[in-house]
């Protein structure tokens, strides 16, 4: 039952992640801390497909997070401009006891946040923990490992958005 899980979640998440919805008007992809949660939330605007509920159809607001139950979820609202419209969320792995997300992307001026940490790879690319609004891209790669409650070797993830800007980078060397 482990591996379909673990599956679901990979499958899922690449499903989410290279059908964010660019055209949007808000934010579309970005991280924000929520009330008492030890995890910041992956909050997007993704193209859910066809759904049996209408509502669910086409663009959603996903929020992928940790929920009191242990389970990493995603919840989701049809986009409108009502208050209180309704919403639903989907286990996507059971069991966690942590998690964190990884974003590569061009390395920016801007000073990292409270508990946001910032590796440069290059010149151009850095690997952050946080993605905010401000930066009103999407990352060229997300990285997440979990830690289940089982205990054991932390589970690795990657995924690779559709992206206009590179995320390889050659340099021409003259010939000798």
């Amino acid at each position: 039952m482990l591996v379909s899980h673990r599956g679901h979640l990979q499958a899922r998440l690449q499903t989410i992640f290279s059908s964010i919805d660019r055209g949007s008007i808000q934010p579309y992809f970005y991280t924000k801390q929520f009330g008492k949660e030890k995890t910041p939330s992956v909050v997007a605007i993704f193209d859910n497909g066809i759904d049996p509920d209408p509502a669910y159809s086409g663009s959603v607001l996903g929020r992928i997070f940790l929920d009191a139950e242990n389970n990493l979820s995603c919840a989701m609202w049809p986009l409108g401009k009502e208050k209180n419209l309704p919403w639903r969320t989907e286990i996507l792995l059971p069991n966690v006891e942590d998690f964190e997300f990884e974003f590569l992307g061009k390395n920016s001026a801007t000073k990292p946040g409270k508990k946001e940490r910032i590796r440069p790879i290059n010149g151009d690319l850095a690997w952050r923990t946080s993605w905010p609004k401000s930066q009103k891209s999407v990352p060229s790669i997300i990285r997440l490992s979990i830690q289940e409650n089982r205990g054991g070797n932390p589970l690795h993830f990657a995924f690779i958005l559709p992206t206009p800007d590179p995320f390889v980078t050659y340099v021409e060397k003259k010939a000798i």
